[in-house]
Protein backbone atom coordinates (compact mmCIF):
# COMPACT_ATOMS: atom_id res chain seq x y z
CA UNK A 1 0.00 0.00 0.00
CA UNK A 2 1.30 3.10 -1.04
CA UNK A 3 1.06 6.29 1.49
CA UNK A 4 1.78 10.01 1.05
CA UNK A 5 4.94 11.21 2.38
CA UNK A 6 4.46 14.15 5.54
CA UNK A 7 6.78 15.25 7.78
CA UNK A 8 4.31 12.96 10.56
CA UNK A 9 4.71 10.21 8.47
CA UNK A 10 8.37 10.60 8.38
CA UNK A 11 8.68 10.70 12.01
CA UNK A 12 6.74 7.92 11.80
CA UNK A 13 9.65 5.39 10.69
CA UNK A 14 10.99 5.31 13.93
CA UNK A 15 8.43 3.57 15.39
CA UNK A 16 7.41 1.16 12.23
CA UNK A 17 8.08 -2.45 13.39
CA UNK A 18 10.60 -3.70 11.27
CA UNK A 19 11.59 -7.53 10.76
CA UNK A 20 14.51 -7.01 12.45
CA UNK A 21 15.26 -3.63 14.87
CA UNK A 22 15.32 -0.67 13.05
CA UNK A 23 18.05 1.57 11.28
CA UNK A 24 25.56 6.85 3.11
CA UNK A 25 25.40 9.83 4.99
CA UNK A 26 23.47 13.03 6.38
CA UNK A 27 21.84 11.75 9.11
CA UNK A 28 24.76 9.90 11.52
CA UNK A 29 23.96 8.76 14.78
CA UNK A 30 24.99 12.29 16.46
CA UNK A 31 21.51 13.43 14.42
CA UNK A 32 20.01 10.31 15.46
CA UNK A 33 20.86 11.12 19.53
CA UNK A 34 19.46 14.89 18.64
CA UNK A 35 16.12 13.90 17.76
CA UNK A 36 15.89 10.49 19.54
CA UNK A 37 15.18 9.08 16.19
CA UNK A 38 16.13 5.95 14.27
CA UNK A 39 18.47 5.85 11.00
CA UNK A 40 16.35 5.10 8.96
CA UNK A 41 14.30 8.29 9.29
CA UNK A 42 16.67 9.30 6.84
CA UNK A 43 18.61 6.64 5.58
CA UNK A 44 17.54 3.66 3.27
CA UNK A 45 20.14 1.89 5.28
CA UNK A 46 23.02 3.81 6.34
CA UNK A 47 25.26 5.36 4.87
CA UNK A 48 22.68 5.82 1.92
CA UNK A 49 20.26 8.49 2.11
CA UNK A 50 16.69 8.65 1.59
CA UNK A 51 14.43 11.49 0.48
CA UNK A 52 13.89 12.38 3.98
CA UNK A 53 17.81 12.55 4.03
CA UNK A 54 17.98 14.83 1.13
CA UNK A 55 15.74 17.33 2.60
CA UNK A 56 17.54 17.48 6.06
CA UNK A 57 21.10 17.72 3.96
CA UNK A 58 19.84 20.32 2.22
CA UNK A 59 18.74 22.48 4.69
CA UNK A 60 22.19 22.32 5.85
CA UNK A 61 21.83 19.46 8.23
CA UNK A 62 18.66 21.00 9.89
CA UNK A 63 14.81 19.51 10.63
CA UNK A 64 13.22 20.68 7.20
CA UNK A 65 10.24 22.97 7.79
CA UNK A 66 11.94 25.29 10.05
CA UNK A 67 11.06 22.77 13.09
CA UNK A 68 14.46 22.48 14.29
CA UNK A 69 14.17 23.30 17.63
CA UNK A 70 10.69 21.92 18.01
CA UNK A 71 11.52 18.29 17.02
CA UNK A 72 15.04 18.40 18.86
CA UNK A 73 15.17 16.32 21.96
CA UNK A 74 18.66 17.24 23.42
CA UNK A 75 19.19 20.92 24.60
CA UNK A 76 21.29 23.31 22.72
CA UNK A 77 23.78 24.81 24.90
CA UNK A 78 22.95 28.68 24.80
CA UNK A 79 26.08 31.25 24.29
CA UNK A 80 24.67 34.18 25.27
CA UNK A 81 21.17 35.55 25.44
CA UNK A 82 18.42 36.22 23.04
CA UNK A 83 18.08 39.48 23.88
CA UNK A 84 21.85 40.45 22.50
CA UNK A 85 20.39 40.08 18.92
CA UNK A 86 18.60 43.28 19.77
CA UNK A 87 21.43 45.06 21.19
CA UNK A 88 23.95 44.08 18.77
CA UNK A 89 26.24 45.24 17.63
CA UNK A 90 27.19 46.74 21.08
CA UNK A 91 27.10 43.19 22.84
CA UNK A 92 28.18 39.82 20.58
CA UNK A 93 25.56 37.96 18.37
CA UNK A 94 24.38 34.77 20.70
CA UNK A 95 25.06 31.43 19.51
CA UNK A 96 24.40 27.68 20.85
CA UNK A 97 26.72 24.93 20.44
CA UNK A 98 25.38 21.36 20.58
CA UNK A 99 24.68 20.01 24.18
CA UNK A 100 25.92 16.20 23.42
CA UNK A 101 29.10 15.05 22.13
CA UNK A 102 28.79 15.74 18.26
CA UNK A 103 30.76 12.75 17.02
CA UNK A 104 29.77 9.63 16.09
CA UNK A 105 32.11 6.77 14.81
CA UNK A 106 31.83 4.33 11.74
CA UNK A 107 33.95 1.11 11.76
CA UNK A 108 33.86 -1.75 8.92
CA UNK A 109 36.14 -3.56 7.20
CA UNK A 110 36.72 -7.13 5.47
CA UNK A 111 35.49 -10.36 7.54
CA UNK A 112 36.84 -12.63 4.02
CA UNK A 113 38.59 -11.49 0.93
CA UNK A 114 39.53 -13.38 -2.25
CA UNK A 115 41.62 -12.21 -4.61
CA UNK A 116 41.70 -13.83 -8.48
CA UNK A 117 45.84 -14.49 -9.52
CA UNK A 118 47.09 -11.33 -11.81
CA UNK A 119 49.36 -12.25 -14.78
CA UNK A 120 51.95 -10.41 -16.88
CA UNK A 121 51.58 -9.40 -20.37
CA UNK A 122 53.33 -13.15 -20.97
CA UNK A 123 50.92 -14.91 -19.29
CA UNK A 124 53.50 -15.39 -15.91
CA UNK A 125 51.80 -14.96 -12.63
CA UNK A 126 52.41 -11.53 -11.28
CA UNK A 127 50.08 -12.37 -7.83
CA UNK A 128 49.16 -15.57 -6.15
CA UNK A 129 45.57 -16.59 -5.97
CA UNK A 130 44.85 -15.23 -2.25
CA UNK A 131 42.34 -16.18 0.96
CA UNK A 132 42.72 -14.35 3.66
CA UNK A 133 41.21 -11.58 5.85
CA UNK A 134 42.31 -8.80 5.07
CA UNK A 135 42.32 -5.57 7.06
CA UNK A 136 39.83 -7.38 9.13
CA UNK A 137 36.39 -6.33 10.72
CA UNK A 138 38.35 -2.95 12.52
CA UNK A 139 40.10 -2.39 9.36
CA UNK A 140 38.54 1.25 8.89
CA UNK A 141 37.62 4.09 11.46
CA UNK A 142 35.66 7.06 10.41
CA UNK A 143 35.07 9.72 12.66
CA UNK A 144 32.18 11.87 11.95
CA UNK A 145 31.36 14.96 13.79
CA UNK A 146 28.33 17.16 13.11
CA UNK A 147 26.19 20.70 14.40
CA UNK A 148 24.24 23.06 14.43
CA UNK A 149 25.90 26.69 15.77
CA UNK A 150 22.75 28.87 16.25
CA UNK A 151 20.29 29.81 13.30
CA UNK A 152 22.43 30.22 10.22
CA UNK A 153 25.58 28.08 11.09
CA UNK A 154 25.92 24.38 10.43
CA UNK A 155 29.03 21.55 10.09
CA UNK A 156 29.75 18.45 9.12
CA UNK A 157 32.37 16.29 8.62
CA UNK A 158 34.77 13.12 8.90
CA UNK A 159 37.96 11.95 9.89
CA UNK A 160 39.28 8.48 8.03
CA UNK A 161 41.44 6.56 10.53
CA UNK A 162 42.74 3.14 9.35
CA UNK A 163 46.79 2.39 8.14
CA UNK A 164 46.82 5.25 6.51
CA UNK A 165 45.47 8.50 8.12
CA UNK A 166 43.44 11.14 5.81
CA UNK A 167 43.15 14.31 6.02
CA UNK A 168 39.53 15.51 7.73
CA UNK A 169 36.74 16.22 5.26
CA UNK A 170 33.89 18.62 6.11
CA UNK A 171 32.50 22.13 5.55
CA UNK A 172 30.82 24.77 7.29
CA UNK A 173 27.47 25.95 6.07
CA UNK A 174 26.56 29.27 6.23
CA UNK A 175 22.10 29.31 5.69
CA UNK A 176 20.88 32.32 4.28
CA UNK A 177 17.20 31.11 4.56
CA UNK A 178 15.91 27.52 3.88
CA UNK A 179 17.25 26.35 0.61
CA UNK A 180 19.70 28.73 0.13
CA UNK A 181 23.36 27.72 1.31
CA UNK A 182 27.25 28.53 1.28
CA UNK A 183 29.67 26.17 2.57
CA UNK A 184 33.21 26.02 3.16
CA UNK A 185 35.31 23.51 2.55
CA UNK A 186 35.58 20.31 0.95
CA UNK A 187 33.12 17.06 0.50
CA UNK A 188 30.43 19.21 -0.66
CA UNK A 189 26.92 17.83 -0.41
CA UNK A 190 26.54 16.96 -4.49
CA UNK A 191 30.21 15.56 -4.49
CA UNK A 192 30.00 13.33 -0.81
CA UNK A 193 29.32 9.73 -0.08
CA UNK A 194 25.85 8.39 0.65
CA UNK A 195 24.32 9.05 -2.56
CA UNK A 196 21.28 6.39 -3.23
CA UNK A 197 22.48 6.03 -6.61
CA UNK A 198 26.54 6.76 -7.20
CA UNK A 199 26.03 8.20 -10.84
CA UNK A 200 28.01 11.05 -11.06
CA UNK A 201 30.88 11.41 -8.11
CA UNK A 202 32.97 8.77 -9.89
CA UNK A 203 33.14 10.27 -13.29
CA UNK A 204 34.75 13.98 -12.80
CA UNK A 205 38.33 15.37 -11.41
CA UNK A 206 38.04 15.07 -7.41
CA UNK A 207 37.65 18.60 -5.69
CA UNK A 208 40.23 20.24 -3.39
CA UNK A 209 39.48 22.93 -0.49
CA UNK A 210 36.95 25.36 -1.71
CA UNK A 211 33.48 27.07 -2.16
CA UNK A 212 30.14 25.84 -2.97
CA UNK A 213 26.51 27.55 -3.16
CA UNK A 214 23.45 25.67 -2.94
CA UNK A 215 20.06 26.63 -4.34
CA UNK A 216 16.98 24.24 -3.11
CA UNK A 217 13.29 24.59 -4.29
CA UNK A 218 10.40 21.78 -3.79
CA UNK A 219 7.88 21.09 -1.42
CA UNK A 220 7.04 17.83 -4.24
CA UNK A 221 9.60 17.34 -6.45
CA UNK A 222 12.17 20.26 -6.79
CA UNK A 223 15.09 21.69 -8.23
CA UNK A 224 18.38 22.13 -6.74
CA UNK A 225 21.33 24.16 -8.29
CA UNK A 226 24.80 23.76 -6.69
CA UNK A 227 27.97 26.26 -8.15
CA UNK A 228 31.58 26.11 -6.61
CA UNK A 229 35.41 26.87 -6.99
CA UNK A 230 38.38 24.48 -5.51
CA UNK A 231 41.85 24.21 -5.72
CA UNK A 232 43.28 20.92 -7.41
CA UNK A 233 41.91 17.99 -5.18
CA UNK A 234 44.60 15.89 -6.80
CA UNK A 235 47.72 18.32 -6.53
CA UNK A 236 50.32 17.03 -4.19
CA UNK A 237 51.99 20.15 -3.28
CA UNK A 238 48.05 22.36 -2.26
CA UNK A 239 50.81 25.50 -1.93
CA UNK A 240 50.73 26.32 -5.34
CA UNK A 241 47.00 25.79 -5.25
CA UNK A 242 44.75 28.29 -6.44
CA UNK A 243 41.09 28.83 -5.53
CA UNK A 244 39.52 28.82 -9.03
CA UNK A 245 41.63 25.91 -9.87
CA UNK A 246 38.35 23.71 -10.51
CA UNK A 247 35.01 25.56 -11.30
CA UNK A 248 31.75 23.66 -11.46
CA UNK A 249 27.58 23.84 -12.30
CA UNK A 250 25.76 21.44 -11.22
CA UNK A 251 21.65 21.26 -11.79
CA UNK A 252 19.52 18.72 -10.68
CA UNK A 253 15.58 18.46 -11.34
CA UNK A 254 13.13 15.86 -9.68
CA UNK A 255 9.65 15.03 -10.87
CA UNK A 256 7.31 13.45 -8.45
CA UNK A 257 8.23 12.26 -4.64
CA UNK A 258 9.34 13.98 -1.64
CA UNK A 259 10.23 17.49 -2.14
CA UNK A 260 13.98 18.26 -2.01
CA UNK A 261 13.53 21.07 0.58
CA UNK A 262 10.45 19.91 2.35
CA UNK A 263 10.95 16.07 2.40
CA UNK A 264 7.57 15.31 2.25
CA UNK A 265 4.68 15.65 -0.13
CA UNK A 266 5.65 12.62 -2.28
CA UNK A 267 4.49 8.83 -2.07
CA UNK A 268 5.90 6.13 -0.39
CA UNK A 269 7.76 3.65 -2.96
CA UNK A 270 9.16 1.46 0.41
CA UNK A 271 7.34 3.29 3.97
CA UNK A 272 9.79 1.08 5.98
CA UNK A 273 12.97 2.69 4.44
CA UNK A 274 11.87 6.00 3.20
CA UNK A 275 12.19 5.67 -0.44
CA UNK A 276 10.04 7.86 -2.68
CA UNK A 277 8.47 7.13 -6.10
CA UNK A 278 10.51 9.38 -8.68
CA UNK A 279 12.19 10.28 -11.52
CA UNK A 280 15.45 13.35 -11.19
CA UNK A 281 17.12 14.69 -14.26
CA UNK A 282 21.06 16.29 -13.42
CA UNK A 283 23.67 17.69 -15.55
CA UNK A 284 27.24 18.55 -14.47
CA UNK A 285 30.21 20.46 -15.83
CA UNK A 286 33.23 20.52 -14.49
CA UNK A 287 36.20 22.89 -15.84
CA UNK A 288 39.65 22.80 -14.37
CA UNK A 289 42.16 25.88 -15.25
CA UNK A 290 45.07 24.68 -18.25
CA UNK A 291 47.83 23.30 -16.89
CA UNK A 292 46.51 22.46 -13.38
CA UNK A 293 46.21 18.76 -14.29
CA UNK A 294 49.88 17.65 -15.82
CA UNK A 295 50.21 13.53 -14.32
CA UNK A 296 47.99 11.04 -13.34
CA UNK A 297 44.48 10.41 -14.37
CA UNK A 298 42.79 13.64 -16.35
CA UNK A 299 46.50 15.11 -17.14
CA UNK A 300 46.30 17.39 -19.68
CA UNK A 301 42.17 17.85 -19.25
CA UNK A 302 40.43 21.61 -18.91
CA UNK A 303 36.72 20.27 -18.64
CA UNK A 304 34.61 17.06 -18.18
CA UNK A 305 30.63 17.44 -18.67
CA UNK A 306 27.87 15.09 -18.03
CA UNK A 307 24.29 14.02 -17.28
CA UNK A 308 22.91 11.42 -15.21
CA UNK A 309 19.17 9.80 -14.66
CA UNK A 310 17.78 8.29 -11.27
CA UNK A 311 14.90 6.89 -10.35
CA UNK A 312 12.73 4.67 -7.52
CA UNK A 313 9.73 3.03 -7.88
CA UNK A 314 8.53 0.84 -5.37
CA UNK A 315 11.40 -1.72 -4.10
CA UNK A 316 13.48 -0.73 -7.10
CA UNK A 317 16.46 2.28 -7.63
CA UNK A 318 18.00 2.74 -10.69
CA UNK A 319 20.78 5.26 -12.04
CA UNK A 320 22.72 6.09 -15.19
CA UNK A 321 25.46 8.37 -15.63
CA UNK A 322 27.81 9.46 -18.62
CA UNK A 323 30.21 11.86 -18.61
CA UNK A 324 32.47 12.72 -21.40
CA UNK A 325 36.66 14.79 -21.58
CA UNK A 326 36.71 17.69 -23.39
CA UNK A 327 40.18 17.02 -24.21
CA UNK A 328 41.05 13.48 -23.65
CA UNK A 329 37.73 12.68 -25.77
CA UNK A 330 36.73 9.87 -23.06
CA UNK A 331 33.78 8.65 -22.25
CA UNK A 332 32.87 7.03 -18.81
CA UNK A 333 29.65 5.26 -17.57
CA UNK A 334 28.01 3.95 -14.95
CA UNK A 335 24.71 1.98 -14.53
CA UNK A 336 23.60 1.35 -10.67
CA UNK A 337 20.51 -0.58 -9.73
CA UNK A 338 19.57 -1.83 -6.12
CA UNK A 339 16.41 -3.76 -5.45
CA UNK A 340 14.98 -4.16 -1.60
CA UNK A 341 14.10 -8.09 -0.76
CA UNK A 342 13.82 -7.01 2.39
CA UNK A 343 13.42 -3.65 4.33
CA UNK A 344 16.78 -4.50 6.04
CA UNK A 345 18.02 -6.51 3.14
CA UNK A 346 19.01 -5.02 -0.64
CA UNK A 347 20.86 -6.20 -3.98
CA UNK A 348 23.13 -4.25 -6.00
CA UNK A 349 24.28 -4.69 -9.38
CA UNK A 350 26.54 -1.85 -11.01
CA UNK A 351 28.32 -2.16 -14.61
CA UNK A 352 30.87 0.65 -14.76
CA UNK A 353 33.26 2.08 -17.27
CA UNK A 354 35.13 5.46 -15.66
CA UNK A 355 38.29 5.48 -17.32
CA UNK A 356 38.95 8.51 -15.52
CA UNK A 357 40.99 10.39 -17.77
CA UNK A 358 42.89 6.83 -18.03
CA UNK A 359 42.87 5.53 -22.00
CA UNK A 360 42.85 1.68 -20.56
CA UNK A 361 39.07 0.77 -21.06
CA UNK A 362 38.18 -1.82 -18.71
CA UNK A 363 34.60 -2.08 -17.41
CA UNK A 364 33.54 -4.04 -14.47
CA UNK A 365 30.24 -5.86 -13.04
CA UNK A 366 29.30 -5.57 -9.30
CA UNK A 367 27.25 -7.64 -8.07
CA UNK A 368 26.40 -7.57 -4.10
CA UNK A 369 24.13 -8.31 -1.27
CA UNK A 370 23.57 -5.86 1.89
CA UNK A 371 22.03 -7.30 5.05
CA UNK A 372 21.42 -4.52 7.90
CA UNK A 373 21.15 -6.43 10.95
CA UNK A 374 20.45 -3.82 13.25
CA UNK A 375 19.89 -0.11 12.36
CA UNK A 376 23.56 0.72 12.83
CA UNK A 377 25.26 -3.05 11.71
CA UNK A 378 25.42 -4.55 8.53
CA UNK A 379 27.02 -7.01 6.13
CA UNK A 380 27.68 -6.77 2.59
CA UNK A 381 28.86 -9.21 0.29
CA UNK A 382 30.22 -8.14 -2.93
CA UNK A 383 31.82 -9.53 -6.10
CA UNK A 384 33.95 -7.64 -8.52
CA UNK A 385 34.11 -8.76 -12.11
CA UNK A 386 36.39 -7.78 -14.61
CA UNK A 387 35.24 -8.04 -17.90
CA UNK A 388 38.63 -7.62 -19.63
CA UNK A 389 41.86 -9.50 -19.05
CA UNK A 390 43.89 -6.34 -18.30
CA UNK A 391 43.79 -2.43 -19.18
CA UNK A 392 46.25 -2.60 -21.93
CA UNK A 393 48.48 -5.46 -24.24
CA UNK A 394 51.16 -4.67 -21.72
CA UNK A 395 49.68 -3.99 -18.51
CA UNK A 396 49.44 -6.53 -15.37
CA UNK A 397 45.88 -8.47 -15.52
CA UNK A 398 43.44 -6.52 -12.81
CA UNK A 399 41.83 -9.74 -10.49
CA UNK A 400 38.26 -10.02 -10.07
CA UNK A 401 37.44 -10.09 -6.52
CA UNK A 402 34.97 -10.89 -3.56
CA UNK A 403 34.94 -9.20 -0.39
CA UNK A 404 32.48 -9.97 2.86
CA UNK A 405 32.34 -6.98 5.11
CA UNK A 406 30.70 -5.68 8.20
CA UNK A 407 30.05 -2.32 9.45
CA UNK A 408 28.51 -0.18 12.14
CA UNK A 409 28.24 2.71 13.82
CA UNK A 410 27.33 4.75 17.05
Amino acid sequence: MRRKLTIASVVSLCTVPMLLPSQDASAIPVFARKYQTSCYTCHSGFPTRNAFGEAFRNNGYRWPGGEDEDKSKQEQLKLGADGWKKTFPETPWPGEIPGYAPVSLWIRGDLLKFTQETTNPNGTVNTKQLLNNSNGPLGSTTLFFGGTMGDNLSAFGQYNMGATATAATGHLIWAFKPGINVAFGNGFTEWSFGNAISTYTGTFPTQGLGTEFTYTTGDKGGFKLAAGSSQNGNAVATAANSVNDLMYLRAKYKFGGAGLLSGAGGTYGNEFVGLDNHIALGATYVNIKKGVLTTGNYAGETAVYGADVTGNIGNLSLGAAYSRDQDLKLDNYRVDAIYFLYPWMKATMTYANVRSGDKANQPTVAAGVTAHLRANAYLTALYTYQTKERNTPTSVSNPDTFALTAGFCF
